[in-house]
């Protein structure tokens, strides 16, 4: 009796290795392709990167479903299933901004507000001459709350006259309701333009992530749904919208595995092209003056008046 349970157990497990064989090799095929495929992805070099010009159009967005989590403060990656999407189509008719390519000197009076991303841009970046109020897990809403380096939001705002001030918020909150999210992040525009009336502000799309480190909260769908809100906010004439994602995708919109260890954050060495791309596409400034319509010496005049300090190293 014994021989014959094991023979039938022996049968089972062989009839299940055939049924199953098949997807097995597939699941491995197809591993292997994707592999082969992002192998064959030029690589990103400082060399490689063209002029990029940023314009609205007419354009197909993937909606996420309403049915939304209600909190995401956190870049940890899983591999949760992407959220339930649905295809919408949205037109911008904002008017169309032509960036120009500008030396580092052009962020000399420049701010950079963000989360972990910004906090590796300041670290490992180019931008050195610039500012940054920047924290891992920065969020819109947290921003007015946040002390960095014992400034606060606004403290820090009233410290120095600024020229230009780029903003990149938004991953760890695009799990939450797009609409608590938007009015958060446009709370944050408000306050720029009351303490910096004549900054450029320039609004940088999320940057998205691999496959792998999508989850239900945290999709490139909802990534790309909250930028297309963000982009309203530009006008093109004191606010901008600049979108990198397309220098780190692959063709399918994710963030490339061959530039970020955990899906979501650069490798140290990309920084530095993220800073080219952005020195490539800054919004143009007419006959010397600053982003504020103030000449380069009369902003540096007041910030002496005012008693602002130069830019961290």
């Amino acid at each position: 009796m014994k021989k014959i349970k094991q023979c039938i157990y022996t049968i089972i497990l062989l009839f299940t290795c055939v049924v199953a064989s098949p997807f097995i090799y597939k699941q491995i095929w197809d591993a292997s392709a994707e592999k082969k495929k992002a192998e064959k992805l030029p690589p990103i070099t400082l060399d490689s990167l063209s002029q990029t010009a940023t314009t609205t159009s007419s354009d197909v967005t993937t909606v996420p479903s309403k049915e939304q989590p209600t909190s995401a403060d956190s870049t940890a990656a899983s591999s949760e299933t992407a959220a339930t999407t649905e295809t919408v189509t949205t037109t911008t008719t904002a008017p169309v901004q032509t960036f120009v390519k500008s030396d580092p000197s052009y962020f000399d009076d420049a701010l950079f507000i963000g989360d972990s991303r910004t906090v590796g841009l300041r670290d490992y970046g180019t931008l050195k001459n610039a500012d940054y109020f920047c924290s891992v897990g920065l969020a819109s809403y947290k921003v007015d709350s946040e002390y960095i380096d014992g400034n606060n939001f606004a403290g820090l705002l009233q410290s120095k006259r600024y020229g230009k001030v780029y903003i990149m918020l938004g991953i760890n909150e695009v799990g939450n309701d797009f609409e608590y999210t938007i009015n958060a992040y446009r709370s944050v525009v408000d306050t720029v333009k009351q303490y910096q009336p004549n900054a450029i502000i320039v609004v940088q799309a999320n940057l998205h992530v691999t496959p792998e480190a999508e989850t239900s909260s945290i999709s490139n769908a909802r990534i790309n749904y909250l930028n297309s809100l963000m982009a309203q906010l530009a006008d093109n004439k004191t606010v901008f919208y600049v979108d990198v994602n397309p220098i780190f995708d692959d063709p399918n919109g994710n963030l490339r595995e061959d530039v970020s260890g955990d899906g979501i954050h650069f490798y140290g060495n990309y920084y530095p092209i993220w800073c080219e791309w952005l020195c490539m596409n800054t919004v143009a400034v007419d006959n010397g003056q600053s982003a504020g319509g103030q000449s380069t010496e009369q902003v540096q005049d007041d910030q002496q008046d005012d008693g602002g300090q130069p830019a961290a190293q």
